[in-house]
C-alpha cells in the first residue's frame, strides 16, 4: 500500500481486503432490505454491514460513511456499530461510534471537546452525545476490530469500557 504523505490513518477502505479478513463476522438478515445492504450497490456512499447477532446487544450492523478528497484519501469518516432490529431511532439503536467531524468552534460546548479534535468516539450507549478522545478507531479494518472483539467474545459494549484495541 502507497504511504499517505498527510495521513497514515486515513486511507480509503479496501472492501475486498475487510471482506477476507472480517467475513467470518458477517450475516445477512431476511427482514432487513436489501437496498441497505453493502453488497447491493457499494458506490463509496452510505452502507451497513450486517454482523452475527450479539447475545445482549442483538442484531446489530457497523454504519459506515467514507467522505473521500480530490486525490481519493478520506477527509471524514463515521463508523457507527447500532442495533438494526428491531430497527429504532439514532438515540436509541447506538451502541458506539468514531468519527472525525469537527466540533471545535469557539461556541462548541467544553462536554463535546477533546483533545483528538476532530478525531472523537460516541462512547455511551445511553447517551449519544457524550463524547471522548478517539486514538484507535479511525479507519474501517480498527472499527471492525473493536466491534469484532465483542461479536466473538459476546461481551456487552458499555460505556465504562475502554477503548483500546488491546482490552477487547
Amino acid at each position: 500500500m502507497a504511504e499517505n504523505d498527510h495521513n497514515p490513518l486515513l486511507y480509503p477502505a479496501d472492501i475486498s481486503e475487510i471482506l477476507e479478513e472480517f467475513g467470518h463476522l458477517l450475516a445477512v438478515y431476511d427482514k432487513l432490505k436489501d437496498r441497505s445492504s453493502i453488497f447491493a450497490s457499494y458506490i463509496r456512499t452510505n452502507k451497513r454491514l450486517e454482523v452475527k447477532e450479539h447475545p445482549i446487544h442483538g442484531i446489530t450492523g457497523l454504519v459506515v460513511t467514507e467522505k473521500y478528497d480530490e486525490a481519493g484519501y478520506i477527509e471524514r469518516y463515521c463508523y457507527t456499530w447500532r442495533r438494526l432490529l428491531p430497527k429504532q431511532g439514532i438515540q436509541t439503536g447506538h451502541i458506539t461510534s468514531w468519527g472525525n467531524d469537527h466540533h471545535d468552534a469557539i461556541w462548541t460546548p467544553a462536554a463535546y471537546r477533546v483533545t483528538t479534535e476532530p478525531h472523537h468516539h460516541h462512547y455511551d450507549p445511553a447517551d449519544r452525545k457524550k463524547r471522548r478522545e478517539n486514538y484507535n478507531v479511525r479507519t474501517l479494518r480498527q472499527a471492525f476490530t473493536f466491534v469484532g472483539a465483542y461479536i466473538e467474545s459476546g461481551r456487552e459494549y458499555t460505556a465504562e469500557t475502554i477503548e483500546t484495541l488491546d482490552s477487547v
